[in-house]
């Protein structure tokens, strides 16, 4: 760990999976920049990709984003051909987000950036290891959320 760090840090599991987001968001983004996308911009698209046109609200639910960052990304990737909004007839206030053909192969490459990226992260070990780490990632990512429900 870089000396920079303070020991106690260094062996928080909290601190080091925050660390290892930041460094891992870095480099997908570094790889996506080469494409003309980013991060945040991949995450409807993949989304869109996996469950198909939804509505822009559907949209917000399924991810981590607020409505108005919601909105500024889907104009966008509208504004860059990626998606295509539609007006839904039974409410008009409401709209269906599609994926294009462009965006579908933007999903694509998003797609591979992160498993690639992953792949990166995980360079030596065995199997059974990365199984475990996704395996105590994930029980942490439970503990955490199920603390803050109570």
């Amino acid at each position: 760990m870089h000396p920079s760090i303070h020991p106690q840090a260094a062996v928080a599991p909290g601190y080091l999976a925050n660390h290892a987001a930041r460094v891992f968001n870095r480099l997908v983004d570094a790889k996506l920049r080469d494409h003309g996308l980013t991060l945040a911009l991949i995450g409807p698209l993949l989304l869109l990709s996996w469950k198909g046109s939804m509505l822009q609200k559907d949209l917000v639910q399924f991810s981590a984003v607020k409505q108005p960052a919601m909105v500024a990304l889907l104009d966008k990737l509208e504004s860059s051909g990626l998606i295509v909004r539609e007006v839904t007839p039974a409410d008009k206030r409401a709209s269906t987000v599609h994926l294009t053909a462009a965006g579908e192969a933007a999903a694509g490459i998003g797609r591979e950036i992160l498993l690639e990226v992953n792949a990166v992260g995980t360079t030596g070990f065995s199997e059974k290891e990365a199984a475990a780490v996704v395996r105590l990632l994930t029980r942490m990512i439970s503990n955490l959320e199920n603390s803050t429900a109570s």
